[in-house]
């Protein structure tokens, strides 16, 4: 295969450090990769939307440096969104006009239809094409959810249909790439929704087609019978796990590896997404590193991640990322961002008690905690996969530490419900230390500020407990004192019933 690559999720969060990132993809090198994809949105420094780059972000002054010192023998290929994923540009100062209509908090798409929309992504492809000098240029055009949403795109959409007004919008994109000597690149999901859209497409635009959770075998064929060139991509499975789903995601490599074979495709490229929310990239680098040598070398995953991480890391990985999510339902491959989402998302660890009790306080949560000793025991000092470990065990110590203070309150004792509370802020301190390493190392800086919330949330639950009146019978149940709407004297707690 000539395109054997992994992709770098720079936008959620990410700030590349010159000397992190140049020893990153120096080790791509060295396990067989060919290239690595930057995956941009809004965390690149674009000339014509200087407003969108926040602190830390990817400058063409820090590509040029990384260049220069990694030499030959990598790809560095630009991955922009141009459509869908367009929330970072969105959500800051100077950015609203772009947006076609409300979402629902992740994905958020810019409106195709209005021209100065148009002449904005045309401006961030100029400068990408200006600051990298690869072939190629990937233009996103993944999940976009909101096609014909506002009502210049609605009145499109009825016209030539949602694929219609796909192609309208990414034709033109594609050809302008064509004319300035690169190759164009697409996400392929919203082209197999929308097959009318291909025939607009030119076909020399290469297709990246992502199967995350089945083989992209027909996928691909489909693509390739329409005469593009594809690259099939697998992903590392963290995005919705408490750290990653370790055989899904071999799997899912080994899988995208042996279709792209026998479809004649370009290459693999794997996958890889938030490293944000008590998750970082030191943590999967072994994994990164384990998969170019399966793939270039077909070396056997145990083996690829003793060579990449140490043994220790390959045995703790197996621990972290097989025996403890095949413990928790909510923990499981399949379960969603449940996780993570209870804990970390929605800024109020309470949620995780109510989510996660009944297994966080029984077996499986002794057994995770065993585990977590058993993965640290294996690691050498100094490993970023023990705050994986600590995670765990912080989250099935918080909920056991919060259901004894639920268990006192329900009792009618609370001032020892609110006692119980008062070691929960050094609980979850103990993740601070990993969490600091990580944004040091170009990782969140969010994070720290996101268990800062956490520990914000337990006090003041703490302080509503302790301003209960002592001489009321009817007190507000567990579950609405520690919501994030609870207001003090609002007996029919009108806003806990919503999800927040």
């Amino acid at each position: 295969m000539k395109f054997l690559g992994w992709m770098y999720d720079i936008a959620r969060e990410q700030s590349p450090r010159l000397d992190v990132l140049t020893e990153m993809l120096q080790r791509s090198r060295a396990a067989g990769y060919n290239a690595v994809g930057l995956y941009l949105e809004h965390r690149f420094a674009y000339a014509s939307a200087p407003w969108a780059a926040g602190p830390g972000c990817l400058t063409p002054e820090l590509l040029r440096q990384v260049r220069a010192k990694l030499g030959g023998g990598l790809r560095l290929v630009p991955f922009l969104n141009t459509l869908g994923h367009m929330e970072g540009f969105m959500r800051a100062e100077g950015g609203q006009w772009l947006s076609e209509g409300p979402t629902d908090g992740w994905g958020a798409q810019m409106c195709a239809t209005r021209p100065e929309c148009t002449a904005f992504v045309r401006g961030l492809i100029e400068d990408t094409l200006a600051a990298f000098d690869d072939e190629w240029v990937h233009l996103g055009g993944d999940e976009t959810r909101q096609l014909g949403q506002c009502k210049q795109c609605a009145a499109r959409v009825k016209a030539v249909g949602a694929g219609g007004l796909y192609a309208e919008h990414f034709g033109p994109l594609c050809q302008m790439v064509l004319d300035r000597g690169r190759r164009p690149c697409l996400w392929g999901d919203m082209l197999l929704q929308h097959p009318e859209a291909l025939p607009a497409i030119p076909r020399a635009t290469v297709i990246f087609d992502w199967q995350y959770t089945q083989r992209p075998a027909e996928s691909t064929a489909l693509f390739r019978r329409h005469g593009f060139d594809v690259v099939c991509c697998p992903a590392l499975q963290t995005y919705f796990a408490g750290w990653c789903f370790l055989r899904e995601s071999q799997a899912n490599v080994d899988e995208h590896a042996a279709d792209a074979r026998a479809a004649g495709a370009l290459g693999v490229l794997v996958t890889t997404w938030i490293a944000t929310h008590f998750s970082s990239y030191d943590t999967v680098l072994p994994l990164i590193y384990a998969a170019g040598q399966r793939l270039t070398a077909g070396m056997d995953w145990s083996v690829a991640l003793a060579a990449e991480g140490g043994p220790g890391y390959a045995r703790a990985a197996e621990l972290l990322g097989n025996r403890i999510p095949g413990i928790s339902v909510l923990l499981k491959p399949g379960s969603g961002r449940q996780f993570r989402d209870a804990f970390v998302f929605r800024a109020n660890p309470f949620y995780l008690w109510q989510a996660w009790r009944d297994e966080a306080c029984g077996h499986p949560g002794d057994e995770i905690l065993r585990l977590c000793d058993e993965a640290d025991a294996a690691l050498p000092p100094g490993d970023p996969l023990h705050f994986v470990a600590e995670l765990h065990r912080a989250a099935v110590l918080w909920v056991r530490l919060a259901e004894n203070a639920y268990r006192a309150y329900a009792e009618g004792r609370v001032a020892a419900a609110a006692a119980a509370l008062d070691d929960g802020p050094a609980l979850l301190g103990r993740l601070r230390p990993g969490l600091a390493r990580a944004a040091e190392r170009g990782g969140s800086a969010a994070d720290l500020c996101r268990l800062e919330r956490l520990v914000e949330r337990v006090q003041r639950v703490s302080v509503d407990l302790r301003a209960l009146p002592a001489d009321s019978a009817c007190r507000p149940a567990y579950e609405t004192l520690t919501h994030a709407a609870y207001i003090p004297g609002d007996q029919a707690a009108w806003r806990t019933a919503v999800r927040t």
